[in-house]
């Protein structure tokens, strides 16, 4: 269903809880995919939606990826990135993020939930929006992000 975007940053500085052993989160799942379908954006993460819980999705290039009490355990170089969020319509904001990442997440596989770490890699566009998405779920926002000049 179809969920209106949060904007009161009280709300999005709140970290969320994590998914626990068991819990269906297919109801989060397709909240956030039929809510990013209505939006010009690659990626939510649910409490931008009103849900206090460590998911995320995102779509880059028609593949989804849903993360799940998702962390860095490894990162490279620091980039700078011009980001915009779909909480903070028309606000862009140059953010320090890094370039190439190592996500666990706790994997999702035919509908059933899988937990232990999964380990993925991603560079690029995708690691920056992992790791938007991430900072949502750690009460993180781009505002927080925002580039320092050195």
């Amino acid at each position: 269903m179809i969920q209106q975007i949060v904007t009161n940053l009280k709300e999005l500085r709140r970290p969320c809880a994590e998914v626990q052993d068991g819990e269906d989160i297919s109801a989060i799942v397709e909240d956030l995919k039929d809510t990013l379908d209505t939006r010009k954006g690659y990626g939510l993460a649910a409490n931008q939606i009103g849900i206090n819980k460590k998911v995320a999705y995102y779509e880059l290039t028609k593949n989804a990826v849903v993360l799940i009490n998702p962390r860095i355990v490894e990162k490279s170089k620091k980039v700078s990135f011009r980001e915009g969020c779909l909480s903070f319509p028309g606000l862009e904001i140059i953010t320090d993020r890094y370039d190439e990442i190592v996500i666990e997440n706790s994997a999702r596989i035919a509908g059933e939930m899988k937990f232990g770490a999964r380990r993925f890699s991603a560079n690029g566009l995708e690691a920056i929006i992992i790791q938007h998405e991430i900072d949502h779920l750690n009460g993180i926002t781009i505002l927080n992000r925002k580039h320092k000049a050195r």
